[in-house]
């Protein structure tokens, strides 16, 4: 009886989570587009020769499908956020690249979020934060771990 109690509260808080979306602290950017900006930004400091990332590979970094990226680079280019240019070498791939306006962009972002972050772990103590991280990342293992022994016919959904 009790396990059937913390199920049922590990549930909720799981859907609690999942209904907190952290690109509620930033103005007028998604998690998706932060996302992108932060990809972008780390093209320019590691001396890549362009700058750029291919929209495949960017797509793939983010575990999105290609069109769905493209879809997000199109609002962000009519934002000057990015940019785009057909690579020279292979015409049939288009490169992305972070925008001065953009790296400002990412810079607040970063900022809020720090920010907003900085709040949480104050008020909650950093010593209960780093007890919780690590209590979450076990719970997570033995989670993923339980999920490698189940096959998929032995599901009962």
């Amino acid at each position: 009886m009790e396990n059937q109690a913390l199920q049922e509260q590990m549930f909720r808080t799981m859907f609690r989570l999942r209904r907190f979306y952290p690109g509620d602290i930033f103005e007028d950017i998604s998690m998706g587009e932060f996302k992108v900006l932060e990809i972008l930004s780390r093209c320019r400091e590691y001396e890549n020769a362009e700058k750029s990332i291919y929209v495949s590979k960017m797509a793939s970094m983010m575990e999105v499908s290609s069109p769905a990226v493209s879809r997000m680079l199109k609002s962000m280019e009519a934002r000057d956020y990015i940019g785009r240019h057909v690579d020279s070498k292979d015409r049939r791939n288009t490169c992305v690249f972070i925008t001065e306006r953009g790296m400002k962009k990412r810079e607040e972002c970063r900022k809020a979020a720090e920010d907003f972050m900085d709040r949480v772990i104050n008020r909650m103590e950093p010593e209960n934060v780093k007890q919780m991280l690590n209590l979450f990342h076990r719970m997570l293992d033995i989670m993923e771990d339980e999920l490698k022994k189940t096959e998929k016919g032995d599901r009962k959904c």
